[in-house]
């Protein structure tokens, strides 16, 4: 029935310059990828460019093609990534796709049956899509395609967002839509896309309004005959520019149409049959979107009668066929359409849909349609109950925002219902828990914490336990959401257990929680003393068998372990052995140990373990937890070791392979290492820009975690001294004695402080430099201790930079002691020795990807005339043309706009240059043209 249904073509009008745009992109991917966003008002024609697009690529291209839905009460989850798989599997065939996921690939059957061979684990079903489309795109040419990304549910966005990522160092082409006038202020894809833009992985492409003479050449060719001049006029000025509109008015040009928008969308419905209209009015009611068995159980009557009604609603270019659905040509036609139904008959047909999804599989799309439509008959008691279970199948598949609105949903309607406990199996405050919950997990923390609050606000005085738990959830959220560090919420929770024996285990669980909270401000001492009562606390529990009070003990002794060891007390790692050593069985203590005992490696310059302690930590992550938090921890704590390690350009690429999250207590950490690996990269522009992006979140999130405040005190400090802003730099060194809350973590400040007063030396001024002096003798006995004091005697002119050359701390560091060691035996005068330094200094350099001290040593070389660098007419002329681009600080993109060539040509010139000169980065590329130049 539905093979020849087709609609007729209506040629792209005022979108070439977007086409080329596209065809472009996906010519530049080479060993990287792309990403490009194309956003517009509905009916902008966003869904017809990519259709344009996609049919122009070459056949070797496989296009893999998605899209969001709505579900009338949130989005429906997955949809996208579900026809992502469909049309990998019609490409590939089935072996090919359960081959390209890996051992893993069962949980794929979650969304397409075919590709399991037993039941998945649906909590890994993001990593294994991720995985399984980076896999194959090391093999294919694969075209991603994601539509409608305003309607996706959490998980559909954290795929999306991830595979971006993935593009930027693996050959995939990712594309993407979304309505701009569907993602306000509040909406969850907003800070996604912020963050993308932040790290600059996406392409924005807006679409714009059509102008005047191309609404007329749209007019036109829809209506089919030459138009007059006042009817084009008159189209322009009421369409607004808009295609969608220019095509609803030019189709009807003959008669006086009304001006509302509705009525323009409805002109077509209305010269329709009587049946068509019903069966149109019968889509309506199920969505933009509804599956043919679905509306064959809810129309009523011959399937020759519905056969007829389709086919009129799809020539007169109302309704599209997509597989085995039928859709409105465009989501402003469903609205108007179910506009039109009576009450009686939107309670009937919505009825009609809630039995007929009842008959489906359970899924958590099922259920939330289930739930919408039972609402929407006026069914409050059914609705609940849907709603609730929408919620259950949500959260166990991680789709935590559809999870989330599911229980918003439901507590909607509580008070609508008779007996809302025994229609829905739970109570009021019960729902509220795990409607935060779910919040928490998809990192909504100002929501979460908005049902916290109130949970706890009508939890019953007579249920001590509950009441306390909750309160310890509201501590963990308000800490998370970065208002407070929770501390108030579980001295109340320990309050109201008062000293009663029963409850020692759960007194014992907040007493940990607030040694973490101390822990993480900075107040090693306290933190270490409350895990110890923590730890007393538990231990008779533990030792009867108490599963719980035994996690517990686990959790307090890796507490004061990374206490002792931030504080600069080395007895603190043999803890962690101890903790470890107990570990075993318990996840969250599992993951604890990982994340803390990496961080601990750091502290004492093991980068190398700590990594390979990160590592395992992240793989047994990945197969054990479903929440993002201890995830991205772990991985941020992977690439800050890579940062240490001297591995710079591996850190990067961690980092673009990470799942992006809201903001929150562990993004902000990552952050801020990513806003260091910029500084150190070279990247001054894009590490103050990232900074500044981020700094609300930083000050938010910083005032309650120390690393975060201590990690931003460095880098405002370095930025500082990049802009020759010695006393600003001083202003954020000084965190190292303000406070002890840093231990270990204030020694490179004292680095900062060093230079920032040989700055002010230099021009006649000083300041007090002994407080940091103080610092360094405090962790005298620390390993790295060793690398900051030569680096701090030598930026005084009180040693020299060759102590601090091969000194145990961060390789890049010692990469610095290098150049400024060049520098300190040129000024000295021995040229040879000079040259053979800093020659080496920059290679190493190199070699870490710190392009900026790789320039700063070149260009100290070719200043002396110690570097034979290669005279520039070795260069071509568009070579010529693209370096002076270049030296101006130009993207490739830039530089490919401003010489009118594709990005992919920039690029290959940019490789060229940087070989030809032997320049190690684009920095040092710039610095020898305007060297040569001058």
């Amino acid at each position: 029935m539905m093979g020849g249904m087709q609609i007729g073509r209506v040629p792209l009008v005022g979108r070439q310059a977007d086409l080329d745009a596209l065809r472009d992109e996906i010519a530049a991917v080479g060993s990287e990828g792309r990403a490009v966003v194309v956003s517009g008002d509905a009916g902008m024609g966003k869904t017809r460019l990519l259709r344009d697009f996609t049919e122009s690529l070459d056949e070797g291209v496989i296009v893999l093609h998605g899209a969001s839905v709505d579900s009338g009460s949130g989005p429906a989850p997955l949809t996208a990534i579900t026809d992502l798989l469909r049309d990998l599997v019609d490409a590939l065939g089935v072996d090919a796709v359960r081959e390209a996921a890996g051992p893993a690939a069962d949980a794929l059957g979650v969304l397409v049956p075919a590709l399991a061979d037993s039941p998945g684990d649906a909590e890994r079903l993001a990593d294994v899509v991720v995985e399984t489309f980076s896999n194959l795109a090391r093999t294919h040419r694969l075209v991603v395609i994601i539509e409608d990304l305003h309607w996706s549910d959490s998980t559909t966005c954290e795929i999306a967002a991830r595979l971006v990522r993935r593009a930027a160092v693996l050959p995939l082409f990712v594309l993407l839509s979304y309505r701009t006038d569907d993602v306000g202020r509040g909406h969850p894809l907003r800070p996604v896309l912020a963050e993308l833009d932040r790290a600059r992985l996406l392409t924005h492409r807006p679409l714009a309004r059509l102008s005047p003479a191309e609404v007329g050449a749209l007019a036109t060719a829809v209506h089919g005959d030459t138009l007059a001049a006042e009817v084009l006029l008159d189209i322009a000025a009421r369409s607004d520019g808009i295609p969608f509109y220019v095509e609803e008015l030019a189709s009807f040009s003959g008669e006086r149409l009304p001006i509302s928008l509705r009525d323009v969308l409805l002109l077509r419905y209305e010269r329709l049959d009587a049946e068509a209209r019903r069966f149109t009015r019968v889509l309506a009611t199920g969505g933009v979107e509804v599956a043919d068995p679905v509306l064959r159980a809810v129309f009523e009557g011959e399937e020759s009668a519905l056969e007829a009604a389709v086919r009129s609603a799809v020539d007169a270019q109302v309704v599209v066929i997509r597989d085995d659905a039928y859709a409105f040509r465009h989501a402003l036609m469903q609205e108007a359409v179910y506009a039109e139904l009576l009450p009686t008959e939107r309670t009937r047909l919505h009825t009609a849909y809630a039995v007929a999804w009842e008959a489906a599989a359970p899924t958590a799309r099922v259920l939330a349609d289930i739930a919408h439509h039972w609402r929407a008959a006026h069914v409050p008691d059914r609705a609940l109950a849907a709603a609730v279970a929408a919620q259950r199948a949500a959260s166990g598949a991680s789709a935590w925002s559809t999870a989330a609105e599911a229980g918003e949903r439901a507590l909607e309607l509580w008070d609508a219902v008779t007996d809302p406990e025994t229609v829905s199996g739970t109570t009021r405050v019960k729902l509220l828990r795990r409607t935060s919950a779910a919040l928490v997990s998809a990192n909504r923390n100002d929501r979460a914490l908005a049902f916290a609050r109130e949970a706890v606000a009508l939890w019953p005085e007579e249920d001590v336990v509950g009441r306390a738990d909750m309160l310890g959830d509201l501590a963990t959220i308000e800490f998370q959401a970065g208002v407070s560090d929770g501390v108030e919420s579980i001295e109340q929770a320990l309050a109201i257990l008062e000293d009663d024996p029963r409850h020692d285990v759960q007194r014992a669980g907040l007493l940990l929680s607030s040694a973490r909270v101390h822990m993480l401000n900075g107040r090693q001492s306290l933190g270490t003393e409350v895990a110890a009562r923590a730890h007393a606390t538990a231990e008779p529990a533990a030792t009867a068998g108490d599963r719980f009070a035994a996690e517990i003990l686990v959790q307090a002794l890796l507490i004061a372990a990374t206490c002792r060891t931030t504080a600069g007390d080395e007895s603190g790692l043999a803890l962690f052995a101890q903790a470890r050593a107990q570990a075993g069985g318990f996840v969250r203590a599992m993951m604890r140990y990982y994340i803390n005992y990496s961080n601990a490696l750091m502290l004492v310059g093991r980068y190398e373990e700590a990594v390979a302690v990160a590592r395992e930590g992240h793989e047994y992550g990945r197969t054990h937890v479903a929440d993002l938090g201890p995830l991205v921890m772990i991985e941020a704590n992977m690439i800050e070791a890579h940062i240490y390690a001297g591995r710079l350009r591996e850190a990067e690429e961690l980092g673009a392979l990470l799942p992006m999250v809201e903001p929150g207590l562990y993004s902000a950490f990552l952050r801020e290492r990513l806003v260091c690996l910029a500084i150190w990269r070279g990247r001054i522009d894009g590490a103050e820009a990232a900074l500044e992006a981020a700094r609300l979140e930083l000050d938010m999130f910083g005032a309650y975690e120390f690393q975060t405040r201590f990690g931003m005190a460095y880098d405002l400090g370095e930025l500082a001294l990049a802009r020759g802003d010695a006393r600003e730099a001083l202003s954020h060194a000084r965190a190292a004695w303000e406070t002890p809350a840093g231990g270990v973590l204030a020694l490179p400040l004292t680095a900062v402080a060093a230079r920032a007063v040989a700055m002010l030396r230099e021009r006649g001024e000083d300041a007090d430099i002994e407080p940091y002096r103080a610092v360094l003798a405090s962790f005298a006995d620390w390993p790295v201790t060793p690398l900051w004091a030569a680096v701090f005697a030598a930026e005084l002119g009180e040693g020299s930079w060759g102590s601090a050359v091969d000194a145990a701390g961060p390789a890049y560091v010692r990469a610095y002691a290098r150049v400024r060691r060049g520098e300190e035996v040129l000024a000295a005068g021995d040229r040879t020795a000079a040259r053979e330094i800093l020659s080496a200094a920059a290679a190493y350099a190199a070699e870490l990807g710190a392009d900026g001290l790789a320039a700063r040593a070149q260009e100290v070389m070719t200043d002396a005339g110690l570097a034979g660098v290669a005279p520039r007419s070795v260069l071509t002329a568009r070579e010529e043309q693209v370096l002076e681009l270049v030296a101006e600080g130009l993207s490739n993109g830039q530089i490919a706009e401003r010489l009118y060539i594709s990005v992919k040509t920039v690029s290959v010139h940019v490789s060229a240059i940087l070989r030809k000169l032997e320049a190690p980065s684009r920095t040092a590329a710039a610095a020898i043209y305007r060297r040569t130049a001058a």
